[in-house]
């Protein structure tokens, strides 16, 4: 049996344990589908990224004659990220499904690595960073696994970008009686109460899905890494007056 294929039969069996969510037969297949087409496309996108890589560093050496080659490369590495990243979202989220991620704890800066992954996204989409306002103080360290609250830090700005309509986003770290606060401000389109609490399930997106794309699965993954850090996640919003995510974490 392949990795890939040992992989998913764990899945399968982690969903039939006692202890594993249940699921309706449409659910348990719409999982299943989602793993195969995730361990479908990341092993050729691994190598596509690991080939741009090659080409950019031998292109790099010739600078001068390049630079159009150079631009294209840069391209097609933003978009192998973006397919890579949605790979591994579809497999974060059908552990959580399936009852598979506990965090991995270690120290954690969180103000430094709220500036790490705003760097990230300013290459990967294509957002100025000086767009986002960031109040960090310094010190603010806890036992974390340090990459799922990496992507949850990821999720919650990437969602400020894509709904915030432009405008200067805020982001808040600073410590809260027993814990870390962290808060993601956009003055965006704003979200409807009645959606409030839906936008954090599992493939539920508001607004125009052909516009705004995505499948639904950022805020779910940002809520159960909260979750499994045992915090709190919320958010306060109104059509036309932005959204403000707040999360508190334990600092262990």
């Amino acid at each position: 049996m392949s990795a890939s294929n040992a992989q998913l039969a764990g899945t399968r069996d982690a969903r039939r344990s006692p202890c594993a969510p249940e699921h309706d037969g449409g659910t348990g297949l719409r999982d299943e589908f989602l793993a195969l087409a995730s361990h479908e496309l990341i092993t050729p996108l691994t190598a596509l990224r690991l080939q741009v890589q090659r080409m950019k560093r031998m292109s790099e050496r010739q600078a001068e004659e390049s630079s159009a080659w150079l631009a294209s490369l840069d391209v097609v590495g933003r978009q192998v990220n973006r397919l890579t990243r949605l790979c591994d979202d579809m497999l974060q989220a059908i552990r959580l499904r399936a009852g598979q991620l506990a965090p991995e704890r270690q120290s954690v800066d969180l103000g430094a690595l709220v500036w790490e992954v705003i760097a990230g996204l300013a290459v990967e989409l294509r957002s100025p960073s000086s767009a986002i306002l960031v109040d960090a103080q310094e010190g603010v360290v806890g036992r974390w696994d340090r990459e799922q609250i990496g992507r949850l830090v990821f999720h919650l700005v990437k969602n400020a970008i894509v709904f915030g309509e432009g405008r200067q986003i805020v982001l808040q770290v600073e410590p809260c009686p027993g814990g870390a606060r962290l808060v993601v401000l956009d003055h965006g389109k704003g979200i409807a109460e009645e959606d409030q609490e839906r936008i954090f399930a599992c493939f539920e997106r508001v607004g125009d899905v052909d516009h705004y794309g995505g499948l639904g699965l950022g805020l779910y993954l940002a809520r159960e890494i909260v979750r499994a850090h045992g915090g709190s996640i919320g958010v306060e919003s109104a059509p036309g007056r932005g959204a403000t995510f707040t999360v508190e974490l334990p600092l262990d």
